[in-house]
């Protein structure tokens, strides 16, 4: 997929009332590797986050590089008026008309309406730059949060993917519940958001 050419800029900048979506930079390695440190932050993905400094800077540079190849559009969630990243939202997993939202933040700004701001802007994105037709989430089932954001969202819930995922470092394989929502359902409920 083009990103520049559907979204018409070479990397989209958005603000909302607390937060600016943005491209990851590489002086964001630091504070990335910081939040994923915490293990609350990575409990329900599939990694356990950058292992290292050094890693942080490739992961935002491969991060970048998806973005150019067409294959993720992944921002920094940063905090509006000191532009320190807090967290990450992304669209992956391109097919047809279809995509995979995926999102973490750090604790410290968990329970404020921030992933909320994020995931509003990022399916406008989806439908309305890229065309979008269904975004699509793939959650734990004891990830309660991400399940009740989804939900307000008007994500429906699909069904089980049984040991859909396995983690990168244990190897554990867990059964995974799949949300979707169609471009239909989001530009009726727009408007409530």
């Amino acid at each position: 997929m083009n990103f520049s050419k559907l979204l018409g800029t070479p990397f989209p900048t958005v603000q909302t009332e607390q937060i600016k979506l943005r491209k990851l930079r590489l002086e964001d390695a630091p504070t990335l590797f910081n939040y994923y440190s915490n293990e609350d932050v990575y409990r329900h993905l599939d990694w356990n986050g950058p292992e290292s400094l050094e890693r942080s800077y490739e992961v935002i540079n491969a991060w970048n590089e998806g973005y150019d190849e067409g294959w993720i559009l992944r921002f920094a969630i940063a905090n509006k008026v000191t532009d320190e990243i807090i967290g990450t939202i992304f669209l992956s997993e391109f097919a047809g008309k279809r995509a995979e939202i995926g999102y973490e933040l750090s604790e410290e700004y968990w329970h404020r309406g921030i992933m909320s701001e994020a995931v509003k802007e990022v399916l406008s994105i989806g439908f309305n730059q890229l065309g979008l037709v269904r975004i699509q989430a793939i959650v734990t089932e004891e990830n309660i949060a991400s399940k009740k954001l989804l939900t307000k969202f008007n994500f429906k819930e699909e069904g089980c993917l049984r040991q859909f995922e396995c983690h990168s470092v244990t190897g554990e394989c867990k059964d995974m519940l799949i949300y979707s929502l169609l471009h239909t359902e989001f530009l009726k409920k727009n408007d409530e958001y």
